[in-house]
């Protein structure tokens, strides 16, 4: 390994370069540290310790390693030492979050878990995706994948099929109870945000996860909802664990009064405890009775969503304790195309009261929060469906 340069200093300053490359990061850090220097001595030893690790590699590690495996394994221990609330995502993967994160998404559209026999039970079937298209629902056992039966011993690799988009399509066979069905399934949907239906004038939004355009589709269904009389809204925020905290708060403005900056829907604060933004609501808002369904999978944006209803007294919030995540988290490309995934602060809801680690904690607890595919049998809306009749 031929270098003008130090390995230890080059990889310093490569470090350097990727966080200032992105503008994004540099802003980040730039707010997080008083001055640029701030520190610089204790990062001078730092890279001095690399180049010395590096020196001993150097002079007595028998074999090559590439520069952009060095790059990457140092990026990758860099941001490892930071713990839970940092990723580092290569080129290939923040490509594919980005895409995700607008609804575009991979593999048939399911969760799964394993079966004591090593097969593939269904947990559940997403919304838009080819999956339910082809008819596959909740509690299918997947027992082959293109002709290659499923087994504990290949289990992770045959539900990596489900999920990645090495093919276009998989061929798979599934058992509901003794009935066994061969279908070929095509990789690839468009994930829906929402479902609406009504029951015995109640109307009834099941919200996903907050997209660029659940807002709209949620105004569409309120117009549609108000036009045949209904009487209140039970929102599901049951399956939510979305951290898009803006469109959540522009779903949210739909259900709230107006708020300003000096008090306003959702505020970020950083480690100091100092606002660094705010989301506010505008004037207008539904009037009629609302009910949040939470569960312990429901987090970060859907909790913000359930504890302003509550704030505002535009509704209740059933169900069992939620997960207690307020952590907001961005993403900062880099100059070689990967990214940086950091949490950057702490979301505070409208009642400045945090729910990070506590939760939302509901108005009516339930034990069973487990939602029934057919929302007009699921208990706990029924339970909330009740209470907006009485």
């Amino acid at each position: 390994m031929n270098r003008k340069i130090s390995l230890g200093i080059a990889l310093g300053i490569t470090l350097i370069m990727m966080f200032v490359s992105s503008s994004g990061a540099y802003f980040f850090i730039k707010n997080k540290y008083d001055t640029a220097l701030e520190g610089m001595p204790e990062k001078l030893l730092r890279y001095e310790y690399f180049d010395e690790v590096a020196g001993v590699i150097e002079k007595n590690y028998y074999g090559s390693v590439s520069e952009e495996t060095l790059r990457r394994a140092l990026t990758q221990g860099y941001v490892d030492a930071l713990g839970e609330n940092a990723q580092y995502m290569t080129k290939e993967e923040y490509t594919r979050y980005k895409r995700e994160s607008q609804g575009d998404m991979d593999g048939i559209g399911v969760a799964c878990t394993k079966t004591s026999s090593g097969k593939i039970k269904i947990t559940k079937v997403f919304e838009g995706s080819t999956a339910k298209n082809s008819g596959i629902k909740k509690g299918d056992i997947i027992t082959a994948f293109d002709g290659i039966e499923v087994s504990g011993k290949n289990y992770d690799e045959m539900v990596s099929k489900l999920h990645d988009t090495l093919t276009q399509s998989v061929n798979i066979i599934y058992k509901r109870g003794k009935k066994e069905t061969d279908v070929t399934i095509k990789k690839g949907y468009e994930a829906q945000s929402l479902t609406t239906g009504v029951y015995e004038s109640i109307g009834y939004i099941d919200i996903s996860e907050f997209y660029s355009e659940t807002a709209d589709k949620v105004s569409e269904a309120l117009d549609t909802f108000l036009l045949s009389g209904i009487k209140g809204v039970v929102v599901d925020l049951r399956s939510n664990s979305s951290r898009n905290y803006e469109n959540a708060v522009k779903t949210l403005d739909l259900f709230v009064p107006m708020t300003g900056e000096e008090k306003a829907a959702a505020s970020v604060l950083d480690e100091k405890g100092s606002m660094v933004k705010s989301y506010t609501t505008s004037p207008g808002e539904i009037n009629v009775p609302v009910c949040v369904l939470v569960s312990q999978s429901t987090a970060a944006a859907a909790e913000l969503f359930a504890d302003n209803i509550r704030s505002f007294s535009k509704g209740t919030v059933y169900g069992s304790t939620t997960a207690g995540d307020a952590l907001v988290r961005e993403a900062f490309e880099l100059s070689d195309g990967s990214a940086l995934l950091l949490c950057t602060g702490k979301i505070v809801p409208y009642s400045a009261e945090s729910f990070e680690n506590s939760g939302v904690t509901p108005d009516e607890i339930t034990e069973n929060t487990e939602k029934n595919d057919d929302f007009k049998e699921d208990e706990l809306f029924l339970k909330a469906a009740a209470s907006l009749l009485q």
